[in-house]
């Protein structure tokens, strides 16, 4: 599944808790071996136990950040691509913004920017949008963001945006959400 689909983040939650449960299960598995074969708790086996909790971090940092982005319940991700109709969208994004994680739900991309939705609510919106807008301006993404935390509002705006009227606008729409994509995690 590619980013920016809408299921995207719970499959690559999934994914995350598979590879960090096998990391553990490897090195509790070489303490353990280690200990039955020798009888003691220090062996060569217990440095091969550190190894595998390296990979287990990173991928609990990924769980960690992944679980303030869940992503939208069927019903509310129904409702959003019926209203979005053609528009260019991206879901179950988390950008990282100025040292802070920031869940994107859903998106659409138009000709004034980017429209967002977020669940979470302890994002203080301003200040969050200064700092994505800083994000795609250093990349090279000129479009201003704009985030919603009040879903009516944003199905609302989304309503409100006209679909690309030309394959070429399309593309260009296409184009600004795979740069975007590259950001996420």
């Amino acid at each position: 599944m590619e980013k920016g689909i809408y299921g995207y983040g719970k499959k690559k939650l999934m994914r995350q808790c598979f590879l960090c449960a096998i990391c553990l299960v490897l090195s509790f598995g070489a303490v353990l071996i280690g200990y039955l074969a020798t009888g003691k708790r220090t062996s060569i086996w217990t440095i091969g136990a550190v190894f595998p909790v390296i990979p287990a971090a990173t991928f609990l940092v990924n769980i960690v950040a992944r679980c303030k982005g869940l992503p939208l319940k069927k019903e509310e991700y129904k409702r959003f691509a019926e209203v979005a109709g053609g528009q260019v969208t991206a879901c179950d994004m988390i950008l990282t913004a100025n040292q802070k994680l920031v869940p994107i739900q859903a998106s659409v991309f138009h000709e004034m920017g980017i429209a967002a939705y977020t669940t979470s609510k302890k994002l203080d919106i301003k200040e969050t949008e200064r700092d994505v807008n800083g994000l795609l301006k250093s990349v090279g993404i000129y479009s201003k963001i704009q985030i919603f935390t009040d879903y009516e509002a944003f199905l609302k705006r989304v309503k409100g945006l006209k679909t690309p009227a030309s394959p070429e606008e399309q593309e260009a729409f296409e184009k600004k959400r795979q740069d975007l994509l590259v950001y996420s995690m």
